[in-house]
């Protein structure tokens, strides 16, 4: 239109307005890129903690406790209502949600293929599956970025296009090699194209052929840059995961923020080494005062020899001075290591790293700090809690995608908890939910129980009371909630006719205030007159008699 203006239209009405940006640069922000502050590379990264064994020892526990129990498969519902797609954890008869008995179990030919696969051999290489997911685990403690490569085996309908695919093997992707193939703004897949025959070839169009075969091209999403060529990966084929700083693109290495301890830590064990093995240098030496230097020079090429057999020789030289003086004097060239306090930095260094790791003195073999039971509880509290985090990633991350690879929908894959729980914890929490529920249920609450077995507490709505049908409504008894009768009121009242005091208005003030007036024993009991009761209330006698 001329002037510019949208026509409206119901069309118009519902169609999104934000409007897409000219320049694609704006979401540059936030795009982490792989940085090294030190200038490393990733080599040295791994040499570093090959060469501590602070470092090593923290990642090997941590790794042990991780896969512990192994991996286990469960059921990722009891029951599946086809109608509404509602997950039932609890077998059910019909879906609470729609009441449809159109239900379904987890089929369990979904496993044959998947669970043949993991229990054998997962690559030519003949790994165990745990075993490339243990080295996954050292990826993420050392570099925090870890790959996971699917070999797959793809079949094609008749006009090239992939229909299904077959996991073949399962590798480690080395963070080395391995890299996310993204654009400028960090989005996967449109940087690159490569056919599935052909690994090497690259092509910037996706509407052209592979060169080699006149294939189908699809998008990059890893590449692999080794032995001098790069080997280019489809989506699906590559997961990449962090596990302490999870971003867009890379994580980022813990190695790098506990390098000067690493470094510190590596020095102290080469000093105590060299210490131990070489002590090239003396621990001191004796300087004597002589004029006679020609039988110093001797005294010294003997001295030598002596050191060079053995190595914590201490020289000593003793001449006879001409005039009767002389002077001895000891010359230290280092301290030791108790006046450096290398047991104390050592330890504070080692404190840092795993305190870092998560990984507890109790789980590096050293209890002369854990101060009894309490505190070494919570030592293994606190790399229980480590552990779980890192469960986590696999449990919530890997595996999911690992089993829609498989085309598994019905069951999931999950690593246990290091510990095992309790059950008679369990026990005796359950029996406490159950004690709770039924009081709150006494006190007028209404108390149901959901699929989980969880229980639902929901208040009532005060109901008030209707009348009968075909009841007359009297007036309200004015003695009700007291002790005295009709008559006792008509006697109050002639008392006020006659002058007395006036009538109480609420007669059962006087509940609490008995009359102590007596009267004879008029009582027709068949018993003698002197065994009747003379301290009588005369309203009891009254109504006795």
């Amino acid at each position: 239109m001329a002037d510019g203006k949208r026509k409206f239209s119901f069309t118009n009405l519902f169609r999104r307005s934000t409007p897409k940006p000219a320049d694609r640069q704006i979401f540059n922000m936030g795009i982490q890129e792989r940085q090294n502050n030190y200038m490393m590379t990733a080599p040295i990264i791994y040499s570093m903690v090959q060469q501590s064994v602070i470092v090593r020892t923290c990642i090997t526990q941590l790794k042990q406790e991780v896969y512990r129990r192994g991996y286990v498969w469960e059921k990722a519902y009891e029951s599946l209502c086809l109608d509404c797609n509602k997950k039932h954890q609890r077998p059910v008869k019909a879906c609470p949600r729609c009441d449809s008995t159109n239900l379904k179990v987890p089929d369990v030919k979904q496993l044959e293929y998947a669970e043949k696969f993991l229990e054998g051999y997962v690559n030519s290489s003949e790994q165990l599956f745990i075993d490339v997911m243990k080295e996954l685990e050292d990826d993420l403690n050392i570099m925090d970025d870890a790959y996971i490569v699917l070999v797959k085996e793809y079949f094609l309908d008749g006009n090239g296009k992939i229909r299904m695919h077959r996991i073949k093997e399962i590798y480690r992707g080395d963070p080395v090699t391995v890299f996310i193939y993204a654009d400028e703004i960090g989005v996967k897949g449109t940087k690159g194209f490569t056919c599935i025959n052909h690994r090497t070839f690259l092509d910037t169009e996706p509407h052209h052929s592979c060169g080699e075969c006149n294939g189908d091209l699809y998008p990059v999403h890893y590449v692999n840059r080794a032995n001098g060529e790069d080997q280019y990966f489809l989506e699906g084929e590559v997961l990449h995961f962090s596990k302490y700083s999870p971003s867009r693109l890379y994580g980022f290495s813990p190695v790098i923020t506990l390098y000067n301890h690493i470094m510190t830590l590596i020095a102290m064990e080469n000093y105590v080494n060299s210490a131990y093995t070489k002590s090239r240098m003396p621990r001191g030496l004796l300087a004597v005062q002589t004029r006679n230097m020609d039988s110093m020079r001797a005294f010294w090429r003997g001295v030598k020899e002596k050191m060079e057999s053995d190595p914590h020789f201490i020289p000593v030289m003793g001449i006879e001075a001409e005039n009767g003086k002389g002077a001895v004097e000891w010359i230290k060239f280092m301290d030791s290591l108790k006046e450096m306090d290398y047991m104390s930095v050592k330890d504070d260094l080692r404190d840092r790293i795993s305190a870092f790791y998560g990984v507890s003195k109790v789980f590096m073999a050293d209890n002369t700090t854990s101060g009894g039971l309490n505190n070494e509880g919570m030592q293994i509290l606190v790399t229980n809690r480590a552990v779980q985090m890192a469960q986590t990633v696999y449990n919530n991350y890997v595996f999911p995608y690992l089993v829609k690879q498989f085309g598994i929908t019905d069951w999931v894959l999950k690593l246990p908890p290091s510990e095992e729980e309790d059950e008679i914890a369990v026990l005796r929490k359950r029996e406490l939910e159950v004690s709770i529920a039924s009081a709150i249920k006494n006190l007028g609450f209404e108390v149901d129980m959901d699929e989980d077995g969880n229980f639902n507490y929901e208040k009532p709505e005060p109901v008030e009371e209707q009348p009968v049908e075909g009841e007359e409504q009297g007036e309200p008894d004015a003695l009700a909630g007291s002790n005295l009768d009709q008559r006792d009121l008509d006697e109050q009242t002639r008392q006020f006719a006659e002058g007395g005091s006036k009538p109480q208005e609420n007669p059962a003030t006087t509940r609490n205030k008995p009359s102590v007036e007596t009267g004879p024993d008029k009582r027709l009991t068949g018993l003698p007159e002197d065994a009747g009761n003379q301290n009588v209330d005369s309203r009891t006698e009254r109504r006795v008699g």
